[in-house]
């Protein structure tokens, strides 16, 4: 217990929604992955190219690991557990095998890596022996089985070294380099379009002018989208005339695996994302997320492709991107679910409640508090365009709704980025 208030999973991801009117975040996760029928094909790629791909199937290693008994040390190789043996043979990392059997009261001197010769029992560092010539004495009696690595210990043969629907990175790629596996399958890349709607964007570099602002939307998503998994489409700027809105969509559907679009997805005047789409005969849901910022997201398909709508506010898009749109876009890569778990923190500050939305704020990291738990520290004065306090931020505060105020050391949840910006 924090302040009163108790850490709850389904609090602080979300789940609790205030008004019976809007979607709740798990709830919203879970439609927006619904519209993803089944990942993407599969292909074959070699080890070299593997880091950062998702594995379509589970990858069973083909030898044993290690593949044969041997030293962990530096040492002797023992055949009893004597104090004094005669050493007859020195073994070293690649030797082809073990060497001649030992022979109760006989040595081998032994590298790290080399194979244990037949008969050893154990093996003891070399910095507890004494050795005269080939003769060695032991400062204390040997224990049984030291020092030394069997095969199969690690992995077994038919063991899973990979399961499938992970991104692979280099722990996934030592195993199986080490277990002899030149190559995986992978699913093929997701090609992603990305595209902006309104009149009032520019591209950034182009100057401006009265009434336009530069387009951050579609950078963020890029940088966030580019990955060794995926192939990001520059779809540029859609203008707000519907008809226009339809052809881009049309032709984006028809090269791209997803279309994340970001504008247009609210009731206004000029919001035609959702007359588009089913102009071009696809099919959608406006969801009114109680998600504070980026209520308005739509999600929904267009020909073969997966449909992400986001908010035009840069925040708020980012927001519904790393609660919503990253949940489709990853089992639309086949990514095994993640679960939305902010860590649970204490508020280092004071609010009014969120209301009936659950509220993400840029905040940052100021240690923990007496009991250990993270005091988190809200950014800026809040509004969904305001891009400034993120630089700042470690992360995103998550200030459950229905709440009438907010005090130092309530219970919150906080999103760490690294979490929350990766897909």
């Amino acid at each position: 217990m924090i302040g009163g208030a108790r850490h709850d999973h389904a609090v602080l991801a979300g789940d609790l929604c205030a008004d019976p009117a809007l979607l709740s975040v798990v709830a919203a996760q879970e439609r927006a992955a619904s519209m993803i029928d089944h990942p993407v094909g599969e292909e074959i790629v070699g080890l070299a190219k593997l880091a950062g791909r998702i594995s379509s199937g589970p990858v069973v290693s083909p030898t044993p690991l290690p593949p044969f008994d041997h030293s962990a040390m530096d040492g002797f190789a023992l055949a009893d557990l004597g104090r004094e043996h005669v050493v007859r043979a020195r073994l070293a990392a690649g030797a082809p095998g073990g060497g001649a059997p030992l022979n109760p009261g006989e040595a081998a001197r032994i590298l790290t890596g080399a194979p244990l010769p037949p008969g050893a029992v154990t093996v003891v560092m070399q910095e507890r022996a004494e050795r005269s010539g080939d003769h060695i004495r032991l400062r204390a009696t040997p224990e049984p089985g030291a020092n030394i690595r069997r095969r199969g210990e690690d992995v077994c043969v038919g063991e899973v070294i990979v399961p499938a629907g992970v991104r692979l990175d280099a722990r996934h790629i030592a195993i199986l380099a080490a277990a002899g596996v030149a190559e995986a399958r992978v699913r093929r890349r997701v090609v992603i379009g990305l595209l902006s709607t309104g009149d009032e964007l520019l591209r950034a570099g182009e100057a401006l002018r009265p009434g336009k602002i530069h387009d951050a939307n579609r950078p963020m998503l890029a940088a966030i989208l580019d990955r060794p998994s995926h192939e990001v489409v520059d779809l540029g700027v859609a203008p707000d005339d519907p008809e226009a809105l339809r052809r881009l969509l049309l032709d984006a559907a028809a090269r791209c695996d997803a279309i994340v679009t970001s504008g247009a997805t609210s009731v206004g005047d000029e919001d035609h994302l959702a007359a588009a789409v089913l102009a071009g005969g696809g099919r959608l849901e406006l969801a009114r997320v109680a998600l504070k910022p980026g209520k308005p997201v739509v999600a929904g398909r267009l020909g073969r492709a997966a449909l992400i709508g986001l908010p035009g506010n840069p925040f708020a898009a980012l927001v519904a991107h790393m609660l919503i749109g990253r949940v489709a876009l990853e089992r639309l890569a086949g990514l095994s679910p993640r679960p939305f778990r902010p860590l649970p923190a204490a508020a280092g500050f004071s609010q009014k409640g969120p209301g009936t939305r659950t509220e993400f704020a840029p905040a940052a990291l100021r240690g923990v508090d007496e009991r250990g738990v993270l005091r988190v520290e809200k950014l800026g004065r809040g509004g969904s365009a305001r891009l400034a306090p993120l630089i700042a931020a470690d992360g995103l505060a998550v200030i459950p709704a229905g709440r009438d105020e907010v005090k130092p050391g309530d219970a919150i949840g906080f999103l760490p980025f690294e979490a929350a910006l990766e897909l």
